[in-house]
């Protein structure tokens, strides 16, 4: 079972994936500022328990469970489309730990995955055009950027062998 950190640190990753999709699919480019800033005003750290500023619809709760080895997630929210794209890149992150094995080093893996082409597809790139659509400044850019390798590495961790997830 994972420390009481790798479990904070995953909670926060599946919650941030989740509103990276989210924003990153917001066709209102004024929502995706507001957004975006806010989220950066309010603080990435997975201390930090404000959701960024969206729309009421498109919040989310999440409930998981550690067990030896794995997590059971659901996560529940209105806005099924993010939360289908959600499973995608949680399937995806799911099945890397295996390939991932035999490689010790966390940003070794992270960078693997960045280039992992269903992650790209579903969370990087939308994530990066919300950022440029936002007209986010370098740094927050690379803020949010950091947030992602560090669920990345949260969600592949090695020690977790399995991953349920349920979507309510």
């Amino acid at each position: 079972m994972p420390i009481s950190t790798e479990f904070i640190r995953f909670c926060k990753a599946v919650e941030q994936f989740y509103y990276a999709v989210a924003i990153g699919h917001e066709p209102n480019s004024g929502k995706v500022t507001t957004a975006l800033r806010g989220w950066l005003a309010n603080g990435l750290n997975p201390a930090v328990r404000l959701a960024p500023p969206v729309d009421v619809s498109n919040r989310i709760k999440v409930e998981s469970r550690p067990g030896v080895g794995g997590f059971d997630v659901t996560v529940s929210g209105a806005n099924r489309e993010a939360l289908g794209r959600l499973r995608t890149i949680l399937a995806e992150v799911g099945a890397a730990p295996k390939a991932l094995a035999n490689t010790g080093d966390d940003q070794v893996r992270a960078a693997s995955l960045l280039e992992n082409e269903t992650l790209a597809r579903e969370l990087v790139r939308p994530l990066k055009e919300s950022i440029a659509r936002g007209q986010i400044p370098s740094d927050g850019a690379d803020c949010l950027m950091a947030m992602i390798r560090s669920g990345l590495v949260a969600l592949a961790a090695p020690e977790i062998t399995s991953l349920s997830i349920a979507l309510t």
